[in-house]
């Protein structure tokens, strides 16, 4: 009895599903879609279908984003339809030349959908693949939402403050991004210039090497009492430890002899490029500080003053503030499903027969600071989120994913955690393995027993596999001179 229920309830759901699916059909039957292809200084080109003939209404349409003209272009859609004909707008994110396009087409009661360029890109290769122009656009983004309505996203009008909020984390992201660039260049010199400093001057003392004893020759001159004295006069709060300093001019001495002069490398000239980069770290500092302060955390409180993504272990306010500017309304993503889409942190498949493909990039679909803030917010929550270090340790010891692989996993399903807490408007709460409620020390203890070995890091590491796909290239090498 209890079989025929279940067997029952599944015929429902797919019977409901089927309905929706009819209706869904219908109602595109019944409305005008209007697909523009705009231009950043030209002008838009659209073209309107008529989805219950399949035929394009008329010539192509050229207008500006001006009042009187998009007025035009609306009649034109709605010329010999029902009063209560729904239109539906679709158009590329080109540069801002959708913004107010979007904007006066939906205070008309217009339905907009802005589609990333990929998604135009792919349908026209399918529809016209040797052809290329403004008009075959067009028609191509008019029945991109003919044919996958379910794929695409409404778009909603946001107000000044969210778009300066959005502008905020932008520049944000910039200077972080140039700050990150220039540690890696000042990285770079250090393996040139002294075969490395991570492992022989400790982080504390690297910035005060690196501005005043970057030559080795002037460091050998100094001695080691004086490099001492240097050092505690520079740092007295530091701890009194100067072991360092020995291996720091025993590497001096071992560059200078590999070098034999320091012309050969123009250490005086790098000892300028180091105080130069320096101060330009200093000055990206301040310029993250002082977005942050003035313009993210005021803009954040006030419009999403009880926002409780922040409740989520991993997210930090910059984070929240990244996401709240680029989601604006969680009710347009009408299920999670849509939401990791358009997160782009979704791993592609490929799949025929039993064969599977393995090690897909994922779909990069949303936008691109989205994305890393959750690999950055992933990488945190997986030591505190008991339920995502479960994940993190399946990805590596189970499936042989690498560590990038299995945190983009935790991402995926932190994006699910975003999605219910802004959807249920609540507080998240930390849960076991078994769904049981927990607070965050014991989430912490339960993480530390999905610990994995480093045999299993090194297994899976790039370095590791590249090894072995050149073992396996070698040995196939050899297998066919012998034969």
């Amino acid at each position: 009895m209890q079989q025929v229920e279940l067997g029952q309830g599944r015929f429902d759901i797919a019977s409901k599903k089927k309905k929706k699916k009819v209706q869904e059909k219908e109602r595109i039957m019944s409305i005008r879609i209007i697909g523009i292809d705009l231009g950043v200084s030209a002008k838009h080109k659209a073209m309107i279908l008529d989805p219950a003939s399949n035929e394009f209404i008329g010539k192509k349409v050229i207008f500006r984003a001006r009042p009187g003209e998009l007025e035009r272009l609306l009649q034109r859609a709605r010329a010999g339809a029902p009063e209560d004909v729904e239109v539906v707008a679709i158009m590329e994110a080109t540069g801002m030349a959708w913004y107010p396009v979007g904007v006066y087409l939906h205070r008309q009661g217009v339905t907009v959908y802005r589609v990333n360029g990929q998604k135009t890109k792919d349908l026209r290769q399918v529809l016209w693949k040797h052809a290329g122009s403004d008009r075959i656009d067009s028609r191509v983004l008019a029945h991109l939402y003919q044919l996958a309505p379910d794929r695409l996203t409404a778009w909603w009008p946001v107000t000044g403050e969210q778009l300066a909020l959005q502008r905020a984390c932008r520049a944000y992201a910039y200077w972080r991004e140039q700050d990150i660039a220039l540690q890696n260049r000042l990285q770079a010199y250090d393996q040139w210039a002294w075969d490395g400093l991570g492992k022989v001057v400790p982080a504390v003392a690297q910035r005060w090497m690196r501005q005043h004893w970057y030559n080795p020759w002037q460091v050998q001159a100094a001695g080691a009492a004086h490099l001492v004295a240097a050092w505690q006069a520079a740092s007295p709060q530091q701890p009194a430890d100067t072991d360092w300093i020995a291996r720091w001019l025993a590497r001096a001495q071992e560059m200078t002899t590999l070098y034999g002069s320091e012309e050969m490398v123009g250490y005086e000239d790098l000892q300028a490029i180091m105080g130069h980069s320096l101060t330009l770290l200093d000055q990206y500092n301040q310029e993250q500080e002082r977005l942050t302060q003035e313009k993210i955390e005021p803009l954040y409180r006030r419009l999403y003053p009880d926002c409780p993504l922040t409740t989520i272990y991993g997210i930090g306010l910059q984070s929240a503030a990244i996401y709240r500017a680029f989601i604006q309304h969680i009710d347009r993503f009408s299920m999670v499903e849509k939401f990791r889409l358009w997160c782009g942190i979704v791993p592609g498949s490929k799949q025929s027969g039993e064969a599977e493909a393995k090690g897909l990039h994922i779909t990069q679909a949303g936008p691109n600071l989205v994305k890393a803030t959750l690999y950055f917010n992933a990488e945190v929550a997986r030591q505190w989120d008991v339920q995502l270090a479960a994940i993190y340790h399946k990805q590596m010891v189970n499936h042989g994913k690498h560590h990038i692989q299995a945190v983009c996993a935790c991402a995926s399903h932190l994006a699910n955690r975003i999605y219910a807490v802004l959807k249920q408007n609540r507080p998240y709460q930390l849960r076991d393995l078994d769904g049981k409620p927990i607070t965050i020390e014991q989430s912490r203890e339960l993480c530390k027993q999905f610990r994995v070995p480093d045999e299993v890091r090194q297994r899976n590491n790039k370095r590791f596999r590249r090894a072995r796909a050149e073992q396996k290239a070698e040995a196939q090498a050899q297998r066919q001179q012998r034969r």
